[in-house]
């Protein structure tokens, strides 16, 4: 345990967060698969490997009933933590430098059971006895209805990565220094990639990478991410993948039950959709958890983020049936663009054109959360147009693009007098406006990343409540061009101006974009 701590203090992870986290999320999903989770606003959370905290913030700061605790085994991690707190006046979270291994029910006595216990990156990453030390944590300490969350690799997509994870820890045995490690990581690296494609030419192909698209896939990946990726994905003394059947067994040793995917990819896309193998599938394997397990292995599966519950609460002929009921439950938050092919979702994948009226729908409002019953409500002379509205909002779903909570999501226009950038908010602005390198990545309330700049974090600022838009356009100019900037569009590029009007224009988008941006994250609040 001691090699871990020392590899994460010596190169840490940027903690980020993570939208399948989300305590909202988490309660939005076991809400529309028939359970009763406790409501996220007031719930106590924990996280196992918070790092930073980055993970954590954004719900504390959205969340100022909710009761939140980070726990991590690097105590540099968690001194920074804790430093962040103060310095962003987040008065309902606390940090722990704390093995799990050692976690006690004093460690907690001002929780007693947390509704919500996250713990991401870190079952694949460490020795048997802390997995079963992180089960025995989720068992002891959820809260009788509450829903945990755990990732990890899995097998067997990820034999193909174990060669290349095998390669790298022999090829840097000799090295200590965490920095100097990657660094040879990545020679050796390319040195692979490029022997694998030598191999290839003039058909003389090697028989040691018959796989070589796929390694040449993960090499190229791998090449792309950052040196604390590659450091404990890769060069770690421990990163034990595991099939998902196997996962399975070892919630069930702790009485617990897995209830779903994050991602409701298990939901949605529960076979192959080809009827030859599907219906081979169906005959040949009887449970949920079997069926799941051969996708696995037909699919080539690399990584899970399962939702986990008490097995008392689990009915034990669980099955997936969602009806109107369950839909109702769900407020959903999401934008489309018109393509000249139809409209494409925010990761710009093709929805089917069947339920376009829909998109528009909830692009109209956006970013306001739609609710079914709602929709259904309006709709209610018409029967079809009801069937289509449902089948819509199941393709949404499905698609997985959405943010889900159980309550409604505003969108607050900003107005000087009327509404402001959340006070809460202020002090976690305040840091990324400041901070040139920080070691946490800014997200909105429901985890999921927010693209703001420094000077985006800078300008959020003067939503205050007091300045008008045309002020904060002023002043966005003033300093723009102080610091000699020009504004992006929408696909990143710099927009060229030439003119002091042209200048103006760009400025002028720019704050109304900043503006939608802060909405659609929940950092507006009406006063």
């Amino acid at each position: 345990m001691n090699n871990i701590q020392k590899s994460y203090d010596e190169l840490p992870y940027i903690s980020a967060a993570f939208p399948g986290t989300s305590p909202a999320r988490l309660e939005a999903l076991a809400s529309f698969l028939s359970l009763t989770p406790p409501p996220s606003k007031t719930a106590k959370v924990l996280e196992i490997g918070c790092s930073y905290g980055g993970n954590l913030f954004p719900f504390a700061i959205a969340n100022p009933q909710a009761k939140v605790l980070g726990i991590d085994l690097s105590e540099v991690q968690i001194n920074k933590a804790k430093e962040l707190a103060a310095q962003m006046r987040v008065d309902n979270i606390k940090f722990m430098a704390k093995d799990i291994c050692d976690f006690t029910d004093a460690d907690v006595s001002d929780y007693s059971k947390f509704d919500y216990i996250i713990c991401h990156g870190v079952y694949s990453w460490v020795p048997n006895m802390v997995k079963d030390a992180i089960l025995k944590t989720i068992k002891r300490f959820l809260s009788p209805n509450g829903v945990a969350y755990v990732s990890y690799n899995t097998y067997p997509g990820w034999k193909i990565k174990d060669t290349i994870r095998d390669f790298l820890i022999f090829g840097t045995r000799d090295i200590d220094s965490e920095t100097a490690k990657v660094a040879k990581a990545r020679e050796l690296l390319k040195v692979l990639g490029e022997y694998a494609k030598f191999c290839q030419k003039d058909g003389n192909v090697s028989q040691v990478w018959v796989n070589f698209d796929s390694l040449k896939f993960h090499i190229d990946h791998i090449l792309t991410t950052a040196d604390s990726y590659i450091a404990h994905e890769y060069l770690e003394a421990f990163n034990n993948p595991i099939y998902f059947r196997h996962f399975i067994d070892h919630l069930t040793e702790n009485n617990l039950a897995y209830l779903a995917e994050v991602g409701l990819e298990d939901v949605f896309q529960s076979n192959l959709g080809l009827e030859e193998f599907d219906s081979y599938i169906n005959a040949n394997f009887n449970s949920r958890i079997e069926r799941e397990q051969i996708l696995d292995f037909l699919t080539n599966r690399v990584f899970r983020s399962s939702m986990i519950v008490h097995k008392e609460i689990f009915p034990s002929d669980f099955s997936v049936n969602i009806g109107v009921d369950e839909l109702c439950k769900l407020h959903i938050s999401t934008g489309f663009n018109k393509t000249k092919d139809g409209y494409v979702d925010a990761k710009n994948a093709l929805m089917k054109p069947d339920y376009d009226w829909l998109y528009q729908v909830f692009t109209d409002v956006y970013p306001a959360s739609v609710n079914f019953a709602d929709v259904a409500a309006l709709l209610k002379d018409d029967e079809n147009a009801v069937k289509s509205a449902y089948f819509g909002f199941m393709e949404i779903l499905a698609a997985d693009c959405a943010k889900l909570t159980t309550y409604e999501r505003p969108k607050i226009v900003y107005e000087a007098g009327k509404s402001r950038l959340k006070e809460r908010a202020r002090g976690y602005f305040e840091y990324f406006s400041t901070t040139g390198e920080p070691v946490i990545k800014i997200a909105d309330e429901l985890n999921v990343p927010a693209n703001f700049s420094q000077f985006d974090a800078f300008i959020a600022l003067k939503f205050n409540g007091k300045n008008s838009l045309e002020n904060i356009v002023k002043q966005t100019v003033k300093f723009a061009r102080e610091r000699n900037l020009e504004f992006a569009g929408k696909n990143g590029e710099a927009i060229k101006t030439v003119s002091k009007n042209e200048y103006q224009k760009a400025a002028e988008d720019y704050v109304k974009d900043l503006e939608l941006k802060l909405s659609d994250g929940g950092f507006l609040e009406n006063f």
